[in-house]
């Protein structure tokens, strides 16, 4: 128990850190010195500072995907789903994506995105027509694009507060176009 004790502060007193200063100011000394910790128990779970954020990155994006339901109603919703993802951790993200691991984090992002759209599209009920699988596939991809591209563009803004009214509004006009 007190290996998964250790893991965990060394994540937690990571993901502190990343609320206050860029990533590149952190160091495996910062960690192991708050947790009282050696260097070993570091190493012993991470090779390097990436390697730590690659697995935060991937518990926060778990998370995520056991919170949010497997389907989505509209695509309101979906969008939401990957900008909520950056909205709770705003400072962290911030520091993450705007160091040398942006990869890192895009990764995860493209994963969110992916799987909130895939989810809607898995349950839609088309009314009008009845796409064919590749149609469908043109669909999905698009929206993922889009909803990537909108999560970066916001991230790249600052993460202004009037995302969701934007948002809301892109739903609202993909209806109408829709009809």
């Amino acid at each position: 128990m007190k290996n998964l004790n250790a893991k965990t502060s060394i994540e937690q007193t990571f993901l502190k850190f990343l609320e206050k200063r860029p990533i590149s100011e952190i160091t495996i000394k910062d960690i192991v010195n708050a947790c009282d910790l050696n260097r070993n128990t570091f190493y012993y779970y991470y090779k390097n500072i990436p390697d730590l954020l690659e697995s935060v990155i991937k518990k926060m994006v778990d998370d995520i995907l056991t919170v949010h339901p497997p389907t989505y109603e509209t695509l309101e919703d979906c969008f939401l789903a990957a900008i909520n993802f950056a909205s709770d951790n705003k400072q962290v993200i911030s520091n993450i994506y705007h160091s040398t691991n942006r990869a890192i984090f895009e990764r995860h992002l493209w994963h969110i995105c992916d799987y909130s759209i895939s989810s809607f599209f898995e349950s839609y009920p088309f009314i009008e027509i009845e796409p064919s699988d590749s149609e469908l596939l043109v669909l999905k991809d698009f929206f993922k694009f889009e909803c990537f591209g909108f999560a970066i563009d916001w991230i790249n803004h600052g993460m202004p507060e009037d995302v969701k009214d934007k948002i809301h509004i892109f739903a609202e006009l993909t209806t109408k176009i829709g009809r």
